[in-house]
């Protein structure tokens, strides 16, 4: 917001699609980017939907590091005038790279960023799939969408071997990895006690963990039918959710109806991350489809044991206290996972290489490629 001074006006403009700016792995990935890059050399932009307007988890963070946000139509809602919109300020801005990391229509973005001219269009996969429904009509918008952006990128970049395969089919991608920060999830004893006595949960009760928001694709419904069994095996247990979403009334009614409702923690949206993690026993993630959560790295980071749906990609699996179970499995053959010991977990070389500061290096050079 404002103007420009001429220092920033030297260095690349980078403009993310992004659509909201939440609490979500891709969102959270970004921001340590923009956290650890150089910004005398890349400043980033945001462009959100209007419907997410009001998420506003990193807005102010955004602005302080300089950059600006940019609220357009929703274009599921009101494609002509999201095309108008955008086209705009393409137009208008002098951005140097645009960075897609929209999953489903983002062949538009970057279609409409090189009808304006910009050399660096990025396609970017944080998913395995889309989430949307298989029929006749959605494959065809499927198939035109994915021509468009494999037609309009000029870098291909994937969170996962399976997120890259998933969007750019046969087309070569590069794997970059979502860095995060691990010394911030280096377990400390005073903050689960600390943190523990905040949520009254005791040091002896064993607790399950998920964090993710509250829609179909993170399955925490199934993990309620899971927790009930955990139940059975150790009635001093707590199941916590972190995280917002449009299934939190049916989900809170769920655990009533199972008669758990005392024992599960619904946390909604929290910026304590790294002492909330420190809290847990167990991670457990039954999720639909997933690309490489950043939670399963962070949940490593903070030397947790985790229990993952076989749907999420095995790269995940960075330590070696890390479990895949299919979703085709009974609750109790999942809670029986999740219940078994050791809970610890180590730090490898392999999660090292996770580190935002390597991921950072691997951006800049990235984005300082002549197109």
């Amino acid at each position: 917001t404002g103007d420009w001074s001429s220092d920033v006006c030297s260095s690349d403009l980078i403009l993310h699609f992004q659509g909201r700016m939440g609490l979500g792995g891709a969102e959270s990935f970004m921001m340590n980017l923009y956290r650890k890059i150089d910004r005398t050399n890349y400043q980033f932009d945001f462009l959100i939907y209007e419907d997410y307007a009001d998420v506003q988890d990193y807005h102010s963070e955004i602005e302080r590091l300089g950059g600006r946000i940019f609220v357009v139509p929703n274009p599921k809602k009101n494609i002509f005038k999201y095309l108008i919109e955008v086209n705009k300020l393409l137009k208008k801005e002098s951005f140097s790279i645009v960075h897609n990391q929209v999953y489903f229509g983002g062949g538009i973005n970057l279609w409409l960023a090189k009808k304006n001219g910009i050399r660096q269009r990025i396609a970017h996969s944080h998913a395995t799939e889309d989430g949307k429904s298989q029929n006749i009509v959605m494959n065809v918008l499927r198939k035109f969408l994915t021509k468009l952006l494999l037609q309009n990128a000029t870098d291909y970049l994937a969170v996962s071997q399976e997120a890259g395969e998933s969007l750019f089919q046969n087309h070569p991608f590069e794997i970059v990895h979502n860095g995060i920060d691990l010394e911030l999830y280096s377990k400390n004893s005073e903050a689960k006690v600390n943190k523990r006595k905040e949520l009254d949960i005791s040091m002896s009760t064993f607790v399950v963990g998920n964090i993710g928001r509250l829609e179909k694709q993170k399955n925490q419904s199934y993990l309620l039918e899971i927790f009930l069994e955990i139940l059975k095996m150790n009635s001093d247990s707590y199941l916590i959710l972190v995280g917002e979403g449009s299934l939190r009334n049916k989900l809170k009614a769920k655990a009533v109806e199972l008669d758990i409702e005392k024992r599960v923690k619904f946390l909604g949206e929290r910026n304590d991350i790294p002492e909330l993690l420190s809290v847990m026993d167990v991670f457990v993630m039954p999720s639909l489809y997933e690309g490489l959560p950043m939670v399963g790295l962070e949940a490593q980071a903070a030397k947790l044991k985790l229990v993952l749906a076989d749907t999420i990609s095995k790269d995940t699996k960075l330590t070696n206290n890390v479990d895949f179970v299919s979703l085709d499995e009974t609750p109790q053959e999942w809670a029986k996972k999740v219940i078994k010991e050791p809970y610890a977990n180590k730090i490898t070389q392999e999660l090292k290489s996770y580190d935002v500061s390597y991921t950072t290096e691997q951006m800049e050079s990235i984005y300082s490629r002549d197109h």
